[in-house]
């Protein structure tokens, strides 16, 4: 029953974690004793959700290999919440920005020579194909789609654009672009080379509170796994955030427990922490 190691009276019926650098190793991979405390917290009753900046696409290889390929998810840093089923993708909740914000963002990465793409639920289209693209593309098994300034004005409105520098010595334009962005979006830097980009007030705090009150759950019966400055809306959300090992200060210091990196068995060990796994009774 989890719960018991945190006041011994609420049972945390569900955990919300973050993908890259807590499910994921540095390599891409997901530890072997991750996708087992995943599968013993989860025969006991334990809901996993992943909440993470990747949306549908690039989740459904990891929500695979852990079993939850039926799970809800919070995806595109918190602009859509959905769950894959045999007709297709089943949106619960979702927060698009809007167009003409999303324009004025890509053309102001493009400015200063970053790579940039818009996400539409399954679709990334992208203006041109470039280096940092085709690794985004390597690394999440994602298609970007080069499309034409008309293709992308016939699409629906995107739940986040992505701004990727190509290397360190673009870091500097990243922040830059961060400063530039209108009023009308938030942009949280997933990775010192990312800046999501979605709508104003959106994060996966944002997308976590939709699922909730779709589930009937209150916080305090949640617990969330970390390691970014993007994961700290979601640590609002829930009753018991977890910082991974590797985190910087902040995001430790928002965290009621550390745990191990993503090296050395952090989910399984916050699960353990948690109760949800035989380790931890």
């Amino acid at each position: 029953m989890l719960g018991s190691s945190l006041d011994g009276s609420k049972a945390v019926s569900l955990v919300a974690l973050d993908v890259d650098g807590t499910v994921l190793t540095p390599e891409g991979r997901i530890a072997e004793s991750t996708l087992a405390a995943v599968r013993e917290a989860r025969s006991f009753g334990v809901r996993i959700v992943l909440a993470s900046s990747r949306g549908p696409v690039a989740l459904a290889r990891i929500q695979d290999e852990l079993d939850l390929a039926d799970e809800w998810f919070v995806g595109f840093q918190g602009a859509l919440v959905g769950r894959r089923t045999g007709a297709g993708l089943e949106v619960l909740a979702e927060t698009p920005m809007e167009r003409c914000a999303a324009d004025a963002v890509e053309r102001e990465a493009m400015a200063r020579g970053l790579a940039v793409g818009r996400y539409i639920g399954p679709r990334w289209r992208v203006p041109r194909l470039t280096a940092a693209v085709l690794r985004e593309a390597r690394g999440t098994g994602e298609e970007p789609l080069p499309s034409s300034a008309a293709e992308v004005a016939a699409d629906g409105p995107p739940h986040k654009v992505l701004a990727i520098a190509d290397g360190p010595t673009q870091i500097p334009l990243l922040h830059d672009l961060a400063w530039a962005l209108p009023a009308a979006v938030t942009g949280t830097l997933s990775h010192p080379e990312f800046l999501e980009v979605t709508a104003a007030g959106v994060d996966k705090g944002h997308g976590l509170r939709s699922l909730l009150t779709h589930l009937g759950l209150a916080p305090e019966r949640t617990a969330a796994v970390g390691d970014g400055l993007n994961d700290l809306g979601l640590f609002s959300a829930v009753g018991f955030p977890v910082a991974m090992g590797q985190a910087n200060d902040r995001v430790r210091a928002a965290a009621r427990w550390v745990t191990g990196s993503n090296v050395e068995d952090g989910v399984a060990r916050a699960l353990a922490h948690l109760g949800a796994v035989a380790g931890a009774r």
